[in-house]
């Protein structure tokens, strides 16, 4: 009797130690299924911003092209002529995005536009984002809202014109597609249950994926969102229940103070977790599976090897699969076209190339590179020889630098290299890629070149966002030079353009 109350204590401990270990399994898989959930929300959120921020800065220079025009015809009035209306289309036809590009007097009556139009007169004097360029904002972005001129929904990005005394005379503002901002991003769910908004620090709505127009007009001031995360960090994740639709999400944002915008990655929590849920049911049914054939190999001490064998390879597959789920989300955060790393992941690496860039007193340098007449490609030739040009420029990049070198793919035509070298070489060696770059990829005979914009950062700077935001910068300087070019910025020396492999002091 002893014997056998001590072999169902042995029993019961083993039963109890299986349960806690199944529990902890379990617990451990779901918390790195919340870590990979929450850094794909972020990873969503710094590309919205990063195309929101290209967004706007187009749409910006196309507003200061529209003033410029006013400025040269000397009246609102002057500009409804046709050579000056042409140059407000050209404006337009390069803004990404863009809807209509308009120009209205002090009174928000309709002067000259472009786009798309109807034969009717406009007046905005009563929308709010006219009123608060009229009371002094130089940039304003507007909620979603439905246009006077078909009933879509657009928003707006407007500027004040000002006369040579500084007074406001009128404003111009462009129409934009908010499906522009947010719909692509949508794309990169993986089969998730994602959304992706735009607000305004007001809490209210400019772009989201999915179901734009049942949210229209609505504010999310009082959500969690803008009541609890934004005044503790201007950017951050977090899991909370949405405010506009009442669902549950692991939610990732990022505030753009310079626009007054925030952005808004959230994964809905069932999505999120029903692959851990199906793993789960699966693992405890294993394992009381498992269980019950150790209980049995007990008893039948004869099949105790056999089975214990069984349990050892269902170990050992359950750890390949494993492996695999992680091989497959590191695969996963590379552009599958190219096999560059995306832009989430080129980030990553990019501050730990900073990190030993600091700790070696190298300077970095970031070559932003997009493609001219690309668009064109897709247009003539469709998107199976675009994505054919894509991936020449991908190889072209890594004929061109080194093995230690930094190359990535952010979305669309547009790539960026880190390259580091010590401070007195490594502006040579930018430049010198750049015009290897822009030769070859000219040389492709596709009908597509390259605008390159420069940045350098030193090991010790604090700033590396900032400056991919100054090679973005460089690249439309070059652009506007001319295309096929490069254009670098040097905070200490200025910067410099080359034209057609030329270096012009």
């Amino acid at each position: 009797m002893p014997r056998h109350r001590s072999a169902l204590l042995a029993v019961a401990l083993a039963l109890a130690a299986v349960v806690v270990m199944t529990a902890h399994f379990v617990w451990q898989d779901r918390q790195r299924t919340t870590a990979r959930m929450e850094a794909l929300a972020a990873d969503m959120a710094k590309v919205v911003e990063a195309h929101v921020l290209h967004t706007t800065k187009g749409a910006d220079i196309a507003l200061r092209q529209a003033a410029a025009v006013v400025d040269e015809a000397g009246s609102l009035e002057a500009v409804r002529s046709s050579v000056h209306w042409r140059r407000l289309r050209d404006a337009l036809a390069n803004l990404d995005g863009g809807e209509t590009l308009g120009l209205f007097d002090a009174k928000g009556n309709a002067v000259v536009g472009t786009g798309r139009q109807q034969e009717r007169p406009i007046n905005i004097a009563d929308r709010p984002y006219f009123q608060a360029v009229m009371a002094g904002a130089d940039l304003v972005v507007s909620p979603a809202l439905r246009s006077r001129l078909d009933n879509r929904i657009i928003f707006v990005i407007t500027r004040p014109i000002r006369d040579w005394t500084g007074e406001i005379i009128g404003v111009a503002n462009t129409g934009m597609k908010t499906e522009w901002l947010v719909n692509f991003y949508a794309l990169m769910s993986f089969g998730l249950d994602t959304t992706v908004t735009i607000f305004r620090t007001d809490g209210e709505i400019v772009a989201r994926s999915p179901d734009l127009a049942s949210h229209l007009g609505k504010n999310n001031r009082n959500g969690p969102l803008f009541q609890e995360q934004l005044p503790r960090s201007p950017v951050g994740v977090y899991r909370s229940q949405a405010e506009l639709d009442g669902k549950e999400r692991i939610a990732a944002y990022r505030l753009v103070s310079d626009l007054n915008l925030v952005v808004y990655a959230g994964i809905e929590s069932g999505s999120a977790y029903a692959a851990w849920q199906a793993r789960s049911l699966w693992f405890i049914a294993e394992v009381a599976l498992t269980t019950t054939l150790v209980l049995l190999l007990l008893l039948w001490g004869t099949r105790m090897s056999r089975r214990e064998h069984n349990v050892q390879i269902r170990a050992l597959e359950a750890e390949s699969v494993a492996l695999q789920l992680g091989a497959e989300l590191h695969q996963a955060r590379r552009d599958p076209l190219t096999g560059l790393p995306a832009r989430g992941l080129f980030l990553e690496l990019a501050e730990r190339m900073h990190q030993s860039a600091g700790r070696r007193e190298l300077t970095l340098a970031f070559l932003y590179i997009d493609l001219d007449g690309f668009k064109g490609v897709n247009d003539r030739h469709g998107h199976h020889q675009g994505d054919k040009v894509l991936a020449m420029v991908a190889e072209i990049m890594r004929r061109t630098t080194r093995d230690g070198d930094l190359l990535g793919r952010l979305g669309g035509d547009e790539f960026v290299i880190c390259l580091s070298g010590h401070a007195p070489d490594i502006r040579t060696v930018a430049t010198s890629v750049a015009a290897r770059i822009i030769t070859d990829v000219r040389d492709l005979g596709q009908g597509v070149g390259c605008s390159i914009g420069i940045a350098l950062c030193a090991g010790d700077c604090d700033d590396l966002p900032g400056s991919l935001r100054r090679a973005d910068a460089a690249m439309y300087r070059a652009k506007q030079m001319g295309k096929g070019a490069w254009f670098i910025h040097e905070t200490a020396q200025g910067p410099s353009l080359s034209r057609n492999d030329r270096i012009v002091a």
